[in-house]
């Protein structure tokens, strides 16, 4: 099998040649220290692309993700041509939400809130609200997807639209204080917003996939709705609130785009959520943090390995900060948990940071194409 047919044999939950593996996707990226580690290692001279300029993980370099065997290519979405930014007087830089962050200490930290006072319905309503349809935003996305298409054998999927959804966008918009009251004391004003925001998010994610999605094999979305101890927040909660907005977005997405599949990266110990991410349309699940309550890899397999993709798995909190062996081991472990029957691609359980050695990151790859044969 080539890397684009594994990967379709997996996401249909058959069984590959050798198990994907995968590195660029929303979650899956590497903070800029580490990167230039692995490229001076590697003796990569190529710098790779810079995507996002203002994060710690700003690179994607497919000549270091090809090297380490890698089986995926990655759309990202662009800039909006009609917002181009603005700091105020005190340093503040306001994205194209309106949300403020102090940027002074040398890391993004929210400090303004635009609708923290917010009152009522018609306050949301009024807001002014971004423009999805900027084609900024998708310049050039057709072309690259095809050129990738065309010129490799990789599987290609499209990265989260946006980071975070109607959760972490709640918060931001809020104030985090201010959102979980209104969860528990507001419903009114929660679904206003929620409303407003899963149009917008539908608007924008069917202009993002339109010139791509004949592509694609799945497209990403990242809501990170678990702490290490468990949820954010209740079951109950998450059904009053969030299940409906994910199933309008996902339904809408595959009412156009049937062929795409849709993978949630949702950090921490989302346990309690995965029925109900199966039941808005989820198809693959990200990261499936093991160190997280609840988030057991072999019960979640054995549990909904018939309904569910699995994608990531290998402890950066752990074993990628460890030996060599502790490295293979985790490897080891992870596809006996949950490569039984395909349905597993594996990558590290979020973006890897500084704490990891190269050497590490390099032999995890290695290694998971050594042993992950079938």
């Amino acid at each position: 099998m080539n890397s684009r047919e594994r990967v379709r044999a997996v996401i249909s939950r058959r069984v590959p040649d050798v198990i994907p593996t995968d590195m660029w996707g929303s979650a899956s990226r590497i903070h800029n220290d580490l990167y230039f580690d692995l490229l001076s290692k590697l003796g990569i001279e190529d710098e790779g692309e810079l995507i996002r300029p203002s994060a710690l993980t700003s690179y994607e370099n497919y000549t270091l993700s090809d090297m380490l065997g890698c089986d995926f290519r990655h759309i990202n979405i662009r800039k909006p041509d009609g917002f181009q930014g603005r700091t105020d007087a005190d340093g503040i830089v306001y994205d194209e939400w309106g949300v403020g962050r102090d940027v002074s200490a040398g890391y993004p930290t929210i400090a303004r809130f635009p609708l923290a006072d917010a009152l009522t319905e018609g306050d949301i309503r009024a807001y002014r609200w971004p423009t999805m349809r900027d084609e900024g935003r998708i310049r050039g996305l057709r072309e690259k997807a095809q050129a990738w298409h065309e010129g490799t054998d990789k599987a290609i999927t499209a990265t989260a639209a946006n980071s975070g959804m109607f959760f972490e966008l709640g918060q931001f918009l809020r104030g985090p204080e201010q959102f979980f009251m209104d969860l528990a004391l507001n419903e009114k004003l929660v679904r206003a917003l929620f409303d407003k925001l899963t149009d917008l998010f539908i608007e924008l994610n069917l202009y993002y996939l339109e010139p791509v999605a004949p592509y694609l094999e799945w497209v990403e979305f990242t809501s990170d709705l678990g702490t290490q101890n468990g949820p954010f927040f209740s079951k109950g909660m998450f059904d009053a609130f969030f299940k409906e907005s994910f199933r309008r977005i996902f339904s809408e997405i595959k009412r156009r785009h049937p062929h795409l599949k849709i993978m949630l990266h949702s950090c921490g110990g989302v346990y309690d959520f995965i029925p109900g991410f199966i039941e808005v349309g989820v198809d693959i699940l990200n990261p499936i943090q093991p160190r997280a309550h609840g988030m057991d890899p072999a019960r979640i397999k054995s549990e909904f390995g018939d309904a569910l993709v699995f994608h990531g798995a290998i402890d950066i909190q752990g074993a990628m900060r460890g030996s060599i062996e502790e490295v293979r081991e985790e490897v080891r472990l992870r596809f006996s948990q949950m490569g039984g029957g395909g349905g597993y691609v594996i990558s590290p359980n979020n973006h890897l940071l500084t704490d990891v050695p190269a050497e590490n990151v390099i032999e995890m790859y290695r290694y998971a194409k050594e042993i992950g044969r079938y």
